[in-house]
């Protein structure tokens, strides 16, 4: 059977039918997907209700948090302790506290009063209104104290209703907390803060806005705090849902009759025990009336909609899907081919539309798998003789044996001290050289290079100077490591070693705007334009392996290589000049950009 027959007879038995056995079906049982669907849309409002109430209780406490540590409220602790029991704090020392709370906490609008109690039970408190200040009898004998100690200085909040002792106002919520000292952390005393938050009828208002659902807010033991509905503030949400809702569970949804009406009851677990809040949670009821009614018009319109819609899905199938069948078998053909191998395959591009757009597409895709499968067998062997020639371009057996053996020959000489600078800086070396990193800054590869230069010295001695200068605001970039110590080796083996007079290398940075010149110098015997003409970056590129390795042993990483690793690394702005003449010395120029300054 044919692709054509195959879909049609898919799309038949597959989708129509099914979709049609399948929508008799779900009316049937439209009540259960209705409270289970309504029950995760809830869920999900109730999270962002969730998510306001976080937001407003961590601003609050940021509050708190932040004038608690203040030397001016931690001053008031210390003056109330100098206080003796049978004495008030002065005049002068309650108007001065009265005005400093009234211009800093205060200030916070949902805040109505603070009160301040040292660990002796010495009160100050200030306020928007004149209603008094609990006592410290009833907040140290209330049953909320011991959870004030338990935290330990992190805050407690009370809901309306929560605890009698603090009052039983709408809306009105207390945030308690040990206030420890600043340096010591040794408790100061305790602050008990009453707050007014208007902002809850917001939140659950900008959520009810067709006031179809009550918003309840529940502590553990089914105390209702707050009802957006205001009716039911101080009852017990427990007595009027028997045996139906268990609010230790985090969230679920569930039908129950509330006051005498059938209801889709949804609760939320407030996980807030970071900001204070112990153990509250967020009950949502609507009726089901609201719920069913909407959703069961919603399912007819969708019913309606998808028998229309397969009526014309099947017409589409008949004049069109064929079409585009007939050209994914022609496409099937071309990429068995393609798997084969035959990066020669196109199709025939015919007519205007998508159809022959994507032939277009699959013969572009192909030529452009053709050029980049060549691109990647040019950058593998790049980056084989890049790291090939990076590991020769470690310390070389060579150079630390001689390195060893002058260090030896120091020793026999009795020259501790010597022998200690060879070690160091032989271990700088050894230390950069096994760097996990491909960059570090300009300071640490002249670092390297300055080690290096030194244990030549005691090799060559008398037979070379240098200089090495960098401007302090330029050290701190990163360049590739093992950069400039090749080309200085170059200059030595190359420039210096063999010429009879004394050798001068200079190497210094400088900065070029958004770029960073290097600059390695030497007197040396200088390079023939026969030889320059071979440090061509991209002619190493383009030889291969087996004939850059023939033949003597490459003596560090060499010019080419320092060029193709800055080019590859950097990009084509970048890269390596030379400047030679034979007799008269060799100047190098590495161009990097500026990058990865540490500030600070």
């Amino acid at each position: 059977m044919n692709l054509n027959k195959k879909v049609f007879l898919g799309f038949l038995f597959f989708i129509i039918i099914p979709l049609f056995v399948l929508g008799t079906a779900v009316y049937s049982v439209s009540q259960q997907l209705i409270e289970k669907k309504y029950g995760d849309l809830t869920e999900v409002t109730l999270q962002a209700i969730s998510r306001n109430i976080y937001y407003m209780f961590k601003e609050a406490n940021y509050f708190s948090d932040f004038w608690m540590v203040k030397d001016s409220v931690q001053e008031i602790y210390r003056t109330m302790d100098q206080v003796k029991a049978n004495e008030t704090l002065s005049s002068y020392d309650q108007n001065a506290f009265d005005t400093f709370l009234r211009g800093s906490i205060l200030t916070y609008s949902p805040i109505q009063s603070v009160m301040i109690y040292n660990n002796v039970g010495k009160l100050f408190s200030a306020g928007r209104t004149s209603a008094g200040a609990l006592p410290w009898a009833t907040l140290s004998q209330s049953t909320a104290f011991q959870q004030i100690e338990a935290l330990n200085g992190s805050p407690l909040w009370i809901g309306p209703s929560e605890y009698k002792e603090f009052g039983t106002a709408r809306g009105e919520f207390y945030q308690a907390r040990i206030v420890k000292d600043f340096w010591t952390m040794d408790n100061l005393g305790y602050m008990l803060t009453k707050y007014k938050f208007s902002e809850l009828d917001q939140i659950f208002k900008s959520f009810n806005t067709e006031n179809s659902s009550r918003y309840l807010l529940v502590n553990k033991n089914g105390l209702i705090f707050y009802d957006n509905k205001q009716n039911l503030e101080g009852a017990n949400i427990l007595q009027l849902l028997q045996g139906k809702l268990e609010l230790q569970k985090i969230n679920y949804s569930f039908q129950s009759n509330f006051q005498d009406e059938k209801s889709l009851v949804s609760l939320y677990h407030l996980n807030l025990s970071q900001m204070g809040v112990q153990d509250w949670s967020v009950v949502s009821i609507t009726s089901w009336k609201y719920v069913a009614g909407e959703l069961e018009t919603i399912m007819k319109l969708v019913a309606g909609i998808t028998f229309v819609s397969l009526f014309f899905a099947l017409m589409y199938n008949l004049v069109f899907v064929r079409r585009i069948i007939q050209l994914i078998l022609r496409m099937l053909s071309s990429m068995k081919k393609v798997e084969r191998g035959d990066l020669t395959t196109r199709m025939e591009e015919s007519g205007k539309d998508e159809t022959s757009a994507l032939a277009r597409g699959f013969n572009s895709l192909v030529a452009r798998v053709e050029d980049l499968l060549d691109e990647v067998k040019k950058q593998q062997d790049r980056k084989n003789k890049a790291e090939l020639m990076l590991l020769q371009a470690q310390i070389k057996p060579h150079f630390l044996f001689n390195t060893l053996e002058s260090i030896n020959v120091l020793a026999i000489q009795n020259q501790g001290k010597k022998v200690s600078q060879m070690v160091v800086r032989l271990g700088n070396l050894l230390r950069i050289g096994m760097e996990n990193r491909e960059e570090i800054s300009l300071k640490q590869e002249l670092d390297h290079l300055r080690s290096y230069l030194q244990i030549q010295e005691y090799r060559f001695e008398d037979r070379f100077h240098y200089t090495i200068e960098a401007p302090e605001e330029l050290l701190h970039y990163d360049i590739l490591k093992l950069t400039l110590q090749p080309l200085v080796e170059n200059s030595l083996q190359h420039g210096i070693e063999p010429m009879e007079a004394m050798g001068q290398i200079t190497v210094h940075a400088q900065d070029e705007g958004e770029s960073i010149g290097l600059y390695v110098s030497d007197n040396g015997v200088g390079i023939s334009n026969e030889k320059l003409a071979k440090f061509h970056y991209k002619t190493e590129l383009e030889t291969p392996l087996h004939e850059i390795m023939d033949g003597e042993e490459r003596r560090g990483l060499g010019l080419s290589n320092v060029a193709d690793r800055v080019r590859i690394q950097y990009g084509e702005r970048y890269g390596m000049f030379i400047c030679s003449q034979e007799g008269a010395g060799t100047t190098i120029k590495v161009v990097i950009p500026k990058k990865g300054r540490i500030v600070g």
